[in-house]
């Protein structure tokens, strides 16, 4: 993937995919001159939306089984490398990353299109059980929190860059040196008249010694793929990146609170961040990044 010029993570996932994803057809094709590859994603684009008329602008299936995407490069490029080391170091469906095509502001993503609907669906029609989806997000995110950080204290996207979070803000962000200094972001997003108040109910999550570790960072109803009831796919890694231990946890209730289903589960997946959780849970009172 030689488009991809990223910092530490990518230094170690991009020459292992060559060997361990690609198939001989796609080298060859990613040999190809960046011009031909580009005219020919726009000409799939274009087919795709009169086959696909409904996605969203910056999203579109594809024929041959494909899906596009174009973001701003320093989510791109963040999202791309997240998806790759997810594929290669856990056993999470997540789709396969066939090309990349940056640009100074927007980059183009190319990756495998996976079976199943959204959620949220699902969900509503009670076609899961709530046994087997409380194992496999809990074996999901037990193994997206056991893959080993590049920094122990610093909280970043993937590849240590700027932060992508909708419940941050609706912009990239930091990174932070640590997770005080995070800390203190989310703080400092919240109306003055407030601060003092929140201030003073923070230690029960702030005073805590937390872990950095990998999370998705949008752990939401339509980012979980199911099929036949079973959950198939874990996609949408742009928030993707490196966390204190309890944020997985607090942005997936942010996302869908109006849910006992899902509520109930994440807290018997995560009953040690009940404190983490009031504390977001008085932030958000007051803080709307949308």
């Amino acid at each position: 993937m030689s488009a991809i010029r990223a910092s530490h993570p990518a230094k170690g996932v991009e020459q292992p995919l060559l060997r361990a994803l690609w198939k001989p057809w796609t080298l060859l094709w990613l040999s190809l001159p960046l011009t031909i590859r580009r005219h020919t994603y726009s000409a799939l684009w274009w087919i795709g939306k009169k086959i696909y008329p409904k996605c969203q602008a910056s999203v579109q299936i594809l024929p041959f089984g494909l899906f596009a995407k174009r973001s701003l490069t320093v989510i791109a490029r963040s999202a791309t490398l997240a998806t790759i080391h997810v594929a290669m170091n856990t056993t999470i469906p997540v789709p396969t990353v066939l090309d990349f095509i940056e640009g100074e502001k927007h980059s183009l993503t190319i990756m495998t299109c996976l079976p199943g609907e959204r959620m949220y669906g699902a969900m509503i029609e009670n076609q899961i059980s709530e046994d087997h989806f409380e194992a496999t997000m809990r074996d999901w995110l037990t193994q997206l929190r056991n893959l080993p950080p590049p920094d122990t204290r610093c909280v970043s996207n993937f590849d240590g860059g700027m932060c992508f979070c909708f419940r941050i803000t609706r912009r990239p962000c930091g990174p932070y040196p640590d997770i005080s200094s995070f800390h203190q972001r989310l703080l400092r997003g919240c109306p003055p008249a407030d601060q003092k108040r929140l201030k003073s109910i923070a230690p029960k999550s702030y005073d805590k010694t937390h872990r950095i570790v990998f999370a998705h960072g949008d752990i939401h109803v339509h980012n979980i793929l199911v099929q036949n009831g079973q959950l198939c796919g874990l996609v949408d890694w742009d928030c993707a990146g490196w966390y204190p231990e309890y944020w997985d946890y607090v942005v997936a209730i942010y996302h869908v609170q109006r849910f006992p289903f899902w509520v109930d589960t994440f807290a018997r997946i995560f009953p040690q961040y009940q404190g983490e959780l009031e504390v977001e849970r008085e932030i958000w009172k007051v803080h709307h990044p949308w």
